[in-house]
């Protein structure tokens, strides 16, 4: 993912409270595993990972 594409996911989980990954897929131009793997990197964990992809959550520490 490009610097500017992963400071606009930093800027949507911390400002604007979007913790659906899906969602955030939606608005980059990215894949739901290209976002997960992203926030990942950035240091977030994740609820139902393991089951659908389309509804992974990002959980805030």
């Amino acid at each position: 993912m490009d610097d500017l594409s992963s400071k606009y996911l930093t800027q949507m989980i911390e400002r604007d409270h979007t913790y659906s990954v899906l969602e955030l897929a939606g608005h980059l131009p990215y894949t739901v595993m290209d976002v997960i793997s992203e926030a990942n990197r950035l240091g977030y964990s994740f609820d139902n990972l393991m089951q659908d992809p389309n509804r992974v959550m990002i959980v805030k520490e």
